[in-house]
């Protein structure tokens, strides 16, 4: 929010306007009455923006103040963007998306123009982040299905860039809370939601993930402590010791016996029958039929000996959660798509978007129900909107039909627009799209930036309407897809990283086993080598001797032997907690590190397309400037002369900059346009025209400098008057006209 706050307000007063922040600025300083009157022959689509900047043009009219409400809306949509990427997936993501999103140079564009399209983007952005809410849509595990409230992974489990819990006292080699150890929240209303953990073997909800020391219901877990579902626990680690994994109660509320456990009609060997570990598991899964909403604790014990509760899970929405608050967080979303789109009408494209997301996240029919109320009473609010602005569509007759390459345009402006930057940001979504670490984020945001363009391009085709800035809210998905793409290949790389620190720390120990050995080996060949050739009589006494200090210093040899036993336990205890400590630093670290390198690369970029920052940020990045136009006729003409605007829209330049044209006489301006309910005014007609130039022996004609532009007023002149000189200024044709004969 800083990063988009500071470039919003780096240039922001250029000094200029063009022409349409030209309309906002005359349309939002009139009066209520004079707008409601303007709206109903022009601009209706902007009808509610204009309304929103009125007070504040009132309170101070300037070009920084009518710029302001955009800058806020970009940092407000970079927040929601950043938040989606943090509930979708993680914090980094989230900061990564956020990051992207407030760097890209069109999005900068648009936050200092004083426009509505910022504020439809951040309504858009708005709109997504309370439709992931209300539809439950949730981080699940690493490559976890998007469900209704997909629960996450448990602290301690086992997820594909977190291995699970070190082993406590008891487990055996990858029993127990191993590295291979599962334990899975139950799916909301049954959805599957299958993780992976380090071995990559996915399972449904419910069921423990078989990897690599895993326990499952048909196949033990390596090591003493660990039994199967079908036979009872023997010997140390039986039941619910450390080395226990057992699991959450799946879908339909019944509990899967944990791979220690043991059966309840069926006690171990010694023990009188008792509710053991079974008994557990069994009203563990009455626990979950009664209430699947509630928490559900993690199986895989920390140290100490201790469960902790799965916050990932806890935190997610469950089915009483979302249905509880479905009906207001509905009323929500369907109110600020409807205002969005009150906005600018083709903002309601974004329900599309919503429509697959659903669809591709297999949304239950409560969902549907839900969603499908919020749309129709967002389309209700838009058509009478969208039936007026169907009638008006004469002030976008300039767009012209569009080619596929329009397509791949707003893909290049959006996603780059430099080469480099474009490039990388396809590649890094193709590699989130490709091989999804978050499938949710993937089915919010592909969506999101697939299907609003494509939409407005096909009816495109039958009425032109294609423009890039209609579509300024469907960026948001590139970043977020981008984001995710670092954070899959950041996974790998620290993957990959993990088994070459395990493969050479194995390596390590096995050369320190064998040196050991040798060492031992050659210190009894010695020894034995001594024996042999000591005397005989001299090894007798030693060894009377020997046993003689034995049998006197037996006791104190004991009573030695089991201080230096506990001491070699204390410093045991004492150097496993110096490499779990070392261990957690070390993977903090590395995340940290993670997070600082992703943060440079958009830094990097950034500083790649500087200039095209600062180019955005000059008088001549806009279509025209009316402050430069406006000084340059200043200049040009004298007081008192009579000047033509041809067509009536290039009255703009004097609307907005009247200081320097203020000694013109505009003597084609029959009715002003707060008077006329338009923008520019109309004129009168050819007679009155004529008359008004009777005793005129010259005329300043500005005119429009677009060739399919019909000269009316030019005609006007033609036999009367005789062009003198022509100067094209950008945008515009600047003509002086003299009497050819006399004066009537």
């Amino acid at each position: 929010m800083a990063v988009m706050l500071g470039l919003g307000l780096w240039g922001l007063d250029r000094g200029t306007m063009w022409r349409d922040e030209s309309a906002t600025y005359q349309m939002a300083r009139r009066t209520l009455p004079q707008i409601r009157d303007a709206l109903g022959t022009v601009d209706a689509v902007h009808g509610l923006y204009y309304l929103l900047m009125h007070p504040l043009l009132a309170l101070h009219p300037s070009e920084v103040t009518m710029r302001l409400p955009s800058v806020l809306a970009a940092v407000a949509a970079t927040a929601l963007v950043a938040a989606l990427g943090c509930r979708l997936a993680r914090p980094r993501v989230g900061l990564w998306a956020g990051l992207l999103y407030a760097t890209t140079p069109v999005v900068t564009h648009y936050a200092q123009e004083g426009r509505s399209y910022a504020l439809v983007a951040a309504g858009a952005a708005w709109a997504t982040y309370l439709l992931v809410g209300a539809a439950g849509l949730a981080v699940g595990a690493a490559t976890g299905g998007v469900t209704g409230a997909a629960a996450g992974g448990a602290p301690g489990a086992a997820t594909a860039d977190r291995p699970a819990a070190r082993p406590g006292p008891g487990a055996g080699g990858g029993a127990g809370a191993g590295p291979g150890a599962v334990s899975r929240a139950a799916g909301l209303a049954g959805a599957p939601g299958p993780a992976v953990g380090p071995a990559g073997a996915a399972g449904p909800a419910g069921e423990a993930a078989s990897g690599p020391g895993a326990a499952s219901a048909d196949r033990p877990a390596a090591g003493r402590g660990a039994a199967r579902a079908d036979r009872p626990a023997v010997g140390p680690g039986a039941g619910a010791g450390p080395g226990a994994v057992t699991r959450a109660a799946g879908p339909a509320g019944e509990a899967a016996p944990g791979p220690a456990a043991t059966p309840a009609d069926r006690p171990a060997p010694g023990q009188a029958p008792m509710p053991g570990p079974g008994a557990g598991s069994r009203a563990a899964g009455e626990a979950g039929r009664a209430a699947p909403g509630r928490r559900v604790r993690s199986a895989v014990l920390v140290r100490g000996g201790v469960p902790r509760v799965a916050r990932w899970a806890a935190s997610a929405p469950g089915p009483e959660r979302v249905a509880s608050g479905a009906g207001w967080r509905w009323a929500a979303y369907g109110g600020v798509v409807a205002v969005t789109a009150l906005l600018h009408v083709f903002a309601v494209l974004v329900l599309a978007a919503h429509a697959l997301t659903l669809l591709v996240s297999r949304a239950p029919r409560r969902v549907w129900w839900g969603w499908g109320s919020a749309a129709a009473g967002a389309l209700a609010a838009v058509v009478p909107l969208a039936v007026l602005a169907r009638r008006q569509s004469g002030q976008i007759a300039w767009i012209r039909h569009p080619t596929p390459g329009r397509l791949w345009a707003v893909v290049e402006e959006f996603a780059g627009p430099s080469a480099l930057v474009l490039v990388l940001n396809l590649l890094l979504i193709a590699v989130a799209v490709v091989r999804p670490r978050w499938r949710s984020l993937t089915a919010v945001a592909l969506p999101l930036f697939c299907v609003p363009p494509v939409l407005l391009f096909a009816l495109a085709l039958h009425r032109p309407c294609f423009h890039e800035r209609y579509l300024l809210f469907a960026l948001a998905g590139i970043p977020l897809l981008a984001a995710a793409g670092v954070d899959r290949l950041a996974g790998a790389g620290a993957d990959w990283l993990a088994r070459v620190v395990a493969a050479r720390r194995v390596e390590v120990e096995a050369d320190r086993s064998a040196g050991a050995v040798a060492g031992r080996l050659a210190r009894a060949v010695v020894g034995r080598l001594a024996r042999a050739v000591e005397p005989p009589a001299r090894v007798v006494a030693a060894r009377r001797t020997r046993v003689r200090v034995d049998r006197r210093s037996g006791a104190v040899a004991g009573r030695l032997a089991r201080v230096v036993a506990r001491c070699r336990a204390d410093v045991r205890v004492d150097r496993l907690a110096g490499v779990v400590t070392d261990r957690r630093r070390a993977v903090v670290g590395r995340r940290r590190a993670v997070v600082a390198a992703g943060v440079l690369a958009v830094g990097c970029g950034f500083v790649w397309q500087l200039p095209l920052h600062q180019r955005e940020r000059e008088p001549l990045s806009r279509q025209d400037d009316l402050a430069a136009l406006a000084a340059a006729v200043g200049r040009l003409t004298r007081p008192g002369e009579p000047v033509l605007y041809d067509p009536p829209k290039e009255r703009r330049i004097a609307i907005a900059y009247p200081r320097p044209l203020a000694g013109l006489r505009d003597i084609a301006l029959g009715t002003p346009g707060p008077a006329s309910g338009t923008l520019y005014g109309v004129d009168v007609g050819r007679a009155e025209l004529l008359r008004r130039l009777g005793g005129a022996r010259s005329a300043w004609v500005i005119a429009a400098d677009e060739p399919e532009t019909r000269r009316a007023k030019a005609t006007v002149l033609t036999g009367r008057f005789r062009l003198a000189y022509s100067l094209c200024l950008p945008g515009i044709r600047l003509e002086h006209y003299v009497r050819a004969g006399p004066a009537r």
